[in-house]
């Protein structure tokens, strides 16, 4: 057991430290603990289910470290900034105030090209209408254009309008939504009309 325990807890911290070496890229919508407490849950469940030579103690005891650790260090990363910058990624700023930082194009392994789909997706066709753009935590692109370069809002043409409600769906799959009529104040009549 206590090499079960040592092998554990000496796997997370291996495949922890990886993670982070391998950037904010591949942890998609997960923080990097989250991910390779997905990860080891995952293969640790699997294991006995393959091989029933393994005694179920030699998952279990695995899994309960494992989660006892990720509870553990995301209360440590409420509590301690530094547990909070090393286990949980920050934005990176790949242009900042306008000017392309080079540097974090090259530590975030993301290539100008890719920057321009980002840039397109967003609606600009260069570097130069953007403010700010960051790579954030969960891996995505966050773009602020500069003040020429948005859309005029409401608020700019200091108008006020009513806020609209979603649109709600009448008929789910061939049947009447009555708590979407409901919600519009309105019946089966009206709709039926």
């Amino acid at each position: 057991m206590i090499t079960v325990l040592f092998r554990t807890v000496f796997m997370y911290a291996v495949v922890l430290i990886f993670m982070r070496i391998m950037g904010k890229r591949q942890l998609g919508q997960m923080q990097i603990s989250e991910f390779i407490t997905a990860m080891i849950l995952s293969e640790l469940a699997a294991l006995p289910i393959s091989d029933r030579t393994i005694p179920l103690a030699y998952s279990l005891v695995p899994l309960i470290i494992i989660i006892s650790a990720e509870v553990i260090l995301s209360f440590i990363s409420l509590k301690s900034h530094a547990a909070q910058k090393f286990l949980e990624s920050v934005p990176t700023a790949i242009v900042e105030k306008g000017v392309l930082n080079q540097q974090a194009l090259i530590d975030t392994r993301i290539s100008m090209k890719e920057l321009l789909v980002e840039l397109r997706i967003a609606g600009l066709s260069s570097v130069s209408e953007a403010q700010y753009v960051y790579l954030e935590p969960n891996g995505k692109f966050s773009v602020i254009p500069k003040t020429a370069y948005r859309p005029v809002t409401v608020s700019d043409l200091e108008l006020t309008l009513p806020e609209a409600d979603p649109d709600v769906a009448l008929i789910v799959d061939g049947k009447i939504n009555r708590n979407g009529l409901s919600h519009l104040k309105k019946d089966e009549e009206w709709l039926k009309k």
